[in-house]
């Protein structure tokens, strides 16, 4: 098994929106989920997406497996939002109560744990 993020690195907070339905304008309607213990990081790799697209992402915004709560299944939020026609996105905040920005989650890679039975960490493009 491997060791989770080290907790010192789990200092942000994340406010995940799931688009839940579509108004009359295209405005999506979102679902709010809240979990402690992320860690945001900067970033200029670029990605593709679920939809063939090449994107440069902006941050990286690592959620443990173990130490991130509450536990959340990233990838189905993800899925759910897309289903409605917009991806996620997420408010992030430091310990302090410092607001760092309101992303598009571009996107979402599960990564296992050894042995592959549940998820190690998410790492979500921004």
């Amino acid at each position: 098994m491997l060791a989770p993020i080290p907790f010192k690195m789990l200092q942000d907070s994340a406010v995940f929106m799931v688009a839940e339905s579509m108004g009359r304008y295209q405005n999506a309607a979102r679902t709010q989920y809240t979990q402690s213990h992320v860690h945001l990081q900067p970033s200029s790799e670029t990605k593709k997406t679920a939809q063939d697209t090449e994107v440069v992402l902006r941050e990286v915004l690592f959620v443990d497996g173990s130490y991130s709560t509450p536990a959340l299944d990233v990838t189905q939020l993800q899925a759910d939002s897309l289903a409605v026609g917009k991806p996620m996105r997420v408010r992030v905040t430091n310990s302090h109560g410092v607001f760092l920005g309101e992303y598009e989650v571009l996107t979402v890679e599960a990564l296992p744990d050894v042995p592959a039975t549940r998820i190690h960490h998410y790492e979500l493009g921004l």
